[in-house]
């Protein structure tokens, strides 16, 4: 295990307890807090078709701007992932609590079939979960590469904009990164929406599992 593994291991480890800890209240001002930066930044008034996800593990929670983005007519997509493709994952149709229902372990993941899935270039926006991040717009998974395997090598004027949402406990100073790992273009946390400049990769790898 190189040091970059070894380093965001420890971070994983760390964060995911820190995180199962938050009670129930804080957890739902938590959501809240998110919704009102997002709709000050008019980030659902102004896209159409957004990915959002369906928290769990202690993620923080994004339905309320679900909700929100529903009330409002917008296309809302969450994630699946197939465990025995090789990070399979794909977008599909969230319509509300009757578009899904409890999967592998527990999780919930919508219905549709897969040919009703939306490709990431067609995504205006795309809310992303995550473990933690740094105040250079640097992102931690769950260690599965997912996110960057869809997302990689789409080119420059097709990506969507990458806005990873997080409690405050989940900053940290650096993430270490690796050519495979993509850079959000924004982060929000209940005290604040920060912006990033995110640098631009002509080709990426798909990323390993670690």
């Amino acid at each position: 295990m190189n040091e970059a593994v070894a380093q965001k291991h420890y971070l994983r480890t760390r964060i995911k307890h820190e995180r199962l800890t938050l009670t129930k209240p804080f957890m739902e001002r938590a959501a809240l807090a998110l919704l009102g930066h997002a709709s000050q930044a008019t980030l659902i008034e102004d896209h159409e078709t957004i990915a959002f996800y369906l928290p769990t593990r202690g993620e923080i929670s994004c339905l309320p701007m679900i909700e929100y983005a529903l009330k409002l007519g917008k296309k809302c997509y969450v994630p699946k992932i197939y465990p025995n493709k090789k990070r399979g994952m794909w977008f599909l149709p969230y319509t509300g609590k009757e578009s899904v229902k409890e999967g592998a372990f527990g999780i919930l993941e919508p219905t549709a079939p897969t040919s009703k899935a939306v490709r990431p270039s067609e995504l205006d926006i795309i809310f992303m979960p995550l473990v933690a991040f740094d105040l250079k717009g640097n992102r931690l998974g769950m260690g599965g590469g997912y996110y960057d395997t869809v997302l990689a090598n789409i080119p420059k004027h097709e990506q969507p904009k990458l806005i990873g949402l997080a409690y405050n406990l989940q900053q940290v100073r650096d993430i270490p990164q690796e050519k495979w790992d993509i850079q959000m273009d924004a982060v929000i946390t209940p005290s604040h929406y920060r912006v990033f400049e995110r640098k631009s990769k002509t080709s990426i790898n798909p990323a390993p599992n670690h």
